[in-house]
């Protein structure tokens, strides 16, 4: 009897701990929940204080602001003096129509504004091919100059200016006949041209060869137009050229594109010297997709890899 006791005893112990381990399993995940219940809360907490002081912050800056309104849109291209014309507008909260003038200050100038229904404007030309700033504007009365930050940055190149994208895939080889070496190449040819709306559509493509500097021949690829629209024309064509080189020779191949404008766009696809063993030896020159570009005169405007 006692031992039927012990083994009664034994089995209510071992059911009670295993009761207090579940409890202390239900108790561990309460606290886990409770946990991130709190983590969360802190973490939403934090963001309605951020919340609060980014628009606190913002409405203390617009009641310091000295504009109701401000902007700028794009003129278009002045093509011979290399600009693009911008029209910046800002409009005072507080000013007298027949004292107040205002000046806007753009890469450090200062150029003045006129006033027209309300808002004083200003038609500004900045350089197609360097980034401007302007930083701010300045209202003058009776001596007293208030000056309110703008903080506009503009890059005429990468926004309205044409870019020529150039990409070759292919194979070369070479045939040898005496000193003469006989170089082929056949690939295709790829040009993505971004003429971005403001005009300069791609007028021309061809492939040109530089042999010692000089110049032997220009073809032009067949060309088929894929995808045109008002910011990008996309064009694919086969090509297929040999020509003959002597050891010792420089070659330089690109291919080069002008647009409606006269500007030219060159991507070099291949520079090298021929070796003693008629091989062709790269001189440095990597290739790159982005093309250069110059003006009609052949004046280098902008390299992307300077």
């Amino acid at each position: 009897m006692k031992e039927n006791w012990q083994k009664i005893l034994n089995v209510l112990s071992f059911a009670l701990l295993v009761i207090c381990f579940v409890r202390i399993g239900w108790i561990e995940n309460d606290i886990d929940n409770l946990r991130n219940t709190m983590n969360n809360n802190r973490s939403m907490l934090q963001s309605s204080i951020d919340s609060i002081s980014s628009n606190v912050r913002y409405e203390m800056e617009q009641a310091n602001n000295l504009l109701s309104d401000s902007g700028w849109n794009t003129d278009g291209l002045n093509i011979e003096e290399k600009t693009a014309i911008f029209n910046c507008y800002v409009v005072p909260k507080e000013y007298n129509p027949e004292k107040t003038t205002a000046h806007i200050i753009c890469n450090g100038t200062a150029y003045p504004l006129t006033l027209e229904n309300g808002r004083y404007t200003a038609k500004i030309a900045l350089p197609l091919f360097d980034e401007s700033g302007i930083t701010s504007v300045q209202f003058t009365e009776d001596g007293t100059i208030r000056t309110q930050q703008l903080d506009w940055y503009i890059n005429p190149k990468y926004d309205m200016v044409p870019t020529a994208y150039v990409y070759y895939s292919g194979e070369s080889s070479q045939s040898y006949e005496g000193a003469n070496i006989t170089r082929r190449y056949m690939g295709a040819l790829e040009i993505d041209f971004e003429h971005k709306g403001f005009g300069g559509e791609m007028k021309d493509a061809e492939i040109v060869l530089l042999v010692n500097g000089e110049e032997k021949w220009r073809h032009k690829p067949v060309l088929e137009e894929l995808y045109l629209d008002e910011y990008i024309s996309h064009y694919v064509g086969d090509i297929e050229y040999s020509f003959d080189l002597l050891r010792g020779d420089t070659v330089k191949m690109y291919a080069e594109i002008t647009d409606s404008n006269g500007w030219v766009y060159r991507s070099v696809l291949e520079d090298a010297t021929i070796g003693e063993k008629g091989n062709p030896i790269p001189n440095g020159t990597e290739y790159r997709a982005e093309a250069d570009m110059y003006d009609a005169e052949g004046n280098l405007l902008f390299s992307p890899y300077n």
